[in-house]
């Protein structure tokens, strides 16, 4: 069943260029511009000139690495890929309704979606019982 592990890290390959978030002023972020504007700290709640906003911004930083090696985990044939992605998406989720609270499913784009599907059939077809 790797096949299907690889297949599910094309979807969600596939998602990095659609929007995973549409905030309230308008503007759509796909999953490389939240990476690219993460690493520049461009984001004003990412910025670490503060203990709280450094912890906030590695946590967050750690999710997105994780969903990306996910991907690439899988594309390489490892049914633990799925798992580690679904994991990162975890991550980089909580960090994002922490700062957005309850509007935050208000915000979620198709890539956002794309990404946990294919995540999660990574999981349901490919991962079985060993991950």
């Amino acid at each position: 069943m790797r096949f299907v592990s690889f297949i599910s890290s094309v979807i969600v390959g596939v998602s990095f260029f659609f929007p995973w978030f549409k905030v309230p002023s308008g503007e759509s972020y796909s999953f490389w511009g939240i990476l690219s504007q993460s690493i520049e700290g461009s984001f004003s709640w990412l910025n670490p000139s503060s203990a709280t906003s450094l912890g906030l911004y590695v946590v967050f930083f750690t999710g997105i690495l994780m969903v990306f090696l996910g991907v690439l985990f899988g594309l390489l044939g490892g049914r633990s890929g799925p798992a580690l992605g679904i994991l990162g998406l975890a991550v980089f989720t909580a960090v994002s309704w922490h700062v957005y609270g309850s509007g935050f499913g208000k915000i979620l784009g198709v890539g956002y979606l794309l990404a946990l599907a294919g995540f999660a059939l990574g999981i349901v077809f490919a991962g079985g019982e060993y991950l």
